[in-house]
């Protein structure tokens, strides 16, 4: 109960200080633009122009709408030319940009019905739609469903041999350069044509998705950063991947990703929708889009029996964009733990996303990152024929390499026993008890664990967990050449990895973030975001108030808080520097590091802006210790 008061005292306070700042006319966004896409039913109520302008004049009054996307065509229904044109002269003549959106999808209702792309019929009117938007629009953005999963009769005649992934992956990039970019440049060779990819990218391939042709038959990407409630929908998506999802995409195709897209589906709170929104920008995604036009409108009814437009989203999504463009330019580019992702892998499906929400920054990427000091495979690394020999030469060069137990059994019987001999027996263990051989450690619940064997002296536990006398590894680690090698056990509920206690956790950091400048002392659900000027960023996820020491390189002169400029004290520990700060439920804090030019080089003033006072937080107030509205969530 006191949980939820807090979140409905929190989300009524930030609501008020939207309101009470209203926005400037033509006021933009400084780092980053904010669009909005209006989606076939929207653009059908949109004929009615006083609703249009009715909504329009609300939502502007707390978010600076900068573009629009308007859809031409969802569920076989095609919005007509006269209409689209003067729904975008609408939106022009108060100096809104205009691109246009198609949806390729027969039925929404129907799980999502896709065209039959080996059809003739739907072959044509899928070319139809895209040249129809095209002579419309220099942009056309394809919102999620340019996927199939028909398997009609002439489908599996057309599949043959193949599997269903492989057709369907040669049949959409075939689609995708024939019938939709391809047509649609010949009737207008500036179109700019554009690809939104959905969340969930580690299933893309087996609909036809295909993240290693289509990124380079599009002009640009864009990413699905919805992870809406982890626990009460139908995909768990954790809340991290809305960072980590920019950040791979972004690796795939650099400098052509977008934006990121949030709808409120399925959220249980405010603070839901708005974290998704702040990790999407903190991955540094150039757009921050907002689905639907529809869904940012409700409307209170009056005494009269009339509606009154407005929104239980705008006013604090207000307040929280200004919030985030505040210190936004502060920050340097992301970095993180370089995980390797092949094209079309699987398996550990979105497990970087989990460990992400342990506080260890997470940057996938689809190509082998031999640049890096230490690297985290999961067992998505084994759909790579050759990736033995990269992580045998990663080790012998000096660099190394964590792997999760579910990537060393895909390996077993591949080399993997070259460079350490152990065993996943296939049996499993109920754990509580964990023990880094100084101190015994408890988790609040069981952790059900699969059984690591291994060979005396040929390789040693960092971290094990214990169980009626009996020990099973959690971190192992191996020598190989002038390095190691490292096993982290992954349990099968991925989720009681948020089980661990704070101090196992704490010893996973230690080593694999060793090259970083800071890392948290923490339980799970805080993440940490860092980047390459020394700012960083601290996000909890708990519902509740939380403690979180901060540790520091000894390189490190100096911690400010970005928001309230205020300089932090560091005390000195273990050769570390540290400082603990309580972040509130659902919440962030954001500082910039420095170090000391007597030990390392000075910050490039180019990548870390001065600390202008000018920056500060207009809301000064709500710095109070009690709900603190620019700490509270929204």
């Amino acid at each position: 109960m006191r949980e939820y008061v807090y979140r409905i005292v929190t989300m009524i306070m930030a609501c008020l200080a939207a309101c009470s700042l209203p926005l400037t006319a033509g006021e933009d966004y400084q780092n980053f633009n904010l669009a909005v896409y209006c989606p076939q039913w929207d653009m059908r109520r949109m004929q009615d122009e006083a609703w249009l302008e009715s909504t329009y004049n609300m939502l502007t009054q707390y978010i600076h709408i900068e573009k629009v996307y308007l859809e031409t065509h969802r569920n076989l229904d095609i919005i007509e030319k006269d209409h689209v044109l003067k729904i975008k002269k609408f939106f022009e003549d108060r100096g809104v940009k205009v691109s246009g959106g198609i949806t390729y999808v027969v039925s929404e209702q129907n799980r999502f019905q896709s065209f039959c792309y080996t059809n003739a019929d739907d072959r044509k009117k899928i070319r139809e739609i895209a040249e129809y938007t095209a002579s419309l629009f220099d942009e056309v953005l394809l919102d999620d469903f340019f996927f199939t999963n028909c398997k009609c009769r002439e489908c599996i005649k057309a599949k043959g041999d193949k599997s269903w992934t492989d057709f369907r992956c040669e049949l959409m990039t075939d689609v995708a350069k024939n019938l939709v970019v391809g047509p649609a440049k010949r009737v207008n060779p500036h179109v700019k044509m554009v690809i939104k990819y959905p969340n969930w990218y580690d299933h893309f391939q087996y609909t036809g998705y295909n993240l290693e042709t289509e990124p380079k038959i599009f002009d640009m990407i864009y990413t699905g950063t919805e992870t809406r409630d982890p626990v009460y929908t139908h995909q768990h998506l954790q809340p991290y991947q809305s960072y980590g999802q920019v950040r791979y995409f972004e690796n795939i195709a650099p400098g052509r990703n977008g934006g990121g897209w949030v709808d409120p589906g399925t959220h249980q709170f405010l603070d839901r929708y708005v974290e998704q929104i702040a990790l999407t920008l903190f991955a540094k995604a150039k757009e921050q889009m907002l689905f639907c036009w529809g869904a940012l409108v409700q409307s209170i009814r009056k005494s009269d029996g009339n509606d009154k437009p407005h929104s239980e989203f705008a006013p604090v999504l207000g307040y929280h964009l200004e919030r985030i463009d505040e210190f936004l330019a502060s920050l340097g580019s992301p970095i993180g733990i370089k995980s390797y992702k092949p094209y079309h892998s699987k398996g550990e499906d979105f497990l970087q996303n989990y460990i992400g929400m342990l506080g260890i920054p997470m940057d996938m990427t689809p190509e082998f990152p031999v640049d890096q000091k230490i690297i985290f495979l999961t067992e998505q690394a084994a759909s790579d024929d050759h990736i033995v020999e990269k992580i045998k030469q990663q080790l012998i060069d000096g660099k190394e390499v964590m792997i999760t137990s579910g990537l060393y059994h895909a390996l077993q019987g591949r080399g993997i026993e070259d460079i350490v001999e152990l065993e996943l027996t296939g049996r499993k263990a109920l754990v509580h008890q964990f023990y880094n051989w100084n101190e015994i450690f408890q988790s609040e619940k069981d952790i059900l664990i699969p059984q690591l064997r291994y060979a005396t002296n040929d390789s040693w536990e960092l971290i094990t967990a214990l169980d009626s006398g009996v020990g099973y590894p959690i971190l192992q680690q191996a020598a190989y050449g002038d390095s190691r090698l490292y096993v982290l056990t992954i349990p099968d509920n991925f989720g009681e990895l948020y089980e661990l206690p704070a101090e196992i956790l704490s010893e996973i950091k230690r080593v694999l973030m060793k090259n970083f400048i800071v890392y948290i002392d923490s339980p799970a659900d805080v993440s940490l975001f860092i980047y390459d000027n020394h700012s960083f960023i601290l996000h909890s996820f708990k519902p509740y108030r939380l403690p979180v020491k901060v540790v520091l390189d000894h390189q490190i002169s100096t911690v400010i808080d970005l928001e309230t400029k205020q300089k932090i004290d560091l005390k000195e520990e273990n050769g570390k520097w540290v400082f603990t700060t309580r972040v509130e439920p659902h919440n962030y804090e954001v500082y910039q590091a420095a170090l000391d030019s007597a030990r390392a080089p000075a910050l490039d003033s180019a990548r870390a802006p001065a600390l202008d006072s000018a920056r500060a937080p207009a809301l000064d107030s709500a710095r109070a210790p009690a709900l603190d509205s620019a700490r509270a969530p929204a």
